[in-house]
């Protein structure tokens, strides 16, 4: 690319595209399409960095999914959340890198997050739904790890 007007629209567009095929469930397509167009775009005005860095969280959980590179998917999604930080989007994409590399603490963080700005964010609910929540203990006054409430967690669980 040489910097030109319609360079940068044609990379704004393809990392549009890439950002649906992500949405979509298509992420080595979407892999492919961000680190062609990605780091051209990320150099261009200003206007240009401001749409890779909201992409960034897209292609930061696209790497952490096909290449398992989790600390990399990690540092990609925090480039959106500093350019952006009240877009709750870029949050359930950290949420998502956290719950590849099984770090479900991290990713119920990331969701709470996300959820404080935007409480009915359908996404981050669907998330959230599919790992699931922790019932409370069975002695609240008791911590989560105590060997009585561990014992009786797990009665309660086979009652049913």
């Amino acid at each position: 690319m040489n910097g030109s007007s319609s360079d940068n629209t044609q990379a704004q567009h393809a990392v549009a595209e890439a950002v649906q095929l992500t949405r979509q469930s298509k992420i080595s397509e979407a892999l492919t399409s961000f680190e062609t167009f990605l780091t051209p775009l990320s150099g261009g005005t200003i206007g240009d960095r401001r749409v890779a860095a909201g992409a960034f969280s897209y292609y930061g959980y696209c790497v952490a999914k096909i290449r398992r590179k989790y600390a990399e998917g990690v540092k990609y999604c925090d480039i959106s959340l500093r350019a952006n930080p009240l877009d709750p989007d870029h949050r359930a994409n950290l949420a998502m890198v956290y719950l590849e590399r099984n770090d479900r603490a991290k990713a119920i963080e990331a969701l709470n997050a996300g959820l404080r700005l935007d409480r009915r964010n359908r996404r981050l609910h669907l998330i959230l739904e599919s790992i699931g929540r922790r019932k409370p203990p069975v002695i609240p006054f008791l911590s989560r790890n105590s060997p009585l409430n561990i014992w009786l967690g797990k009665r309660r669980t086979e009652k049913r």
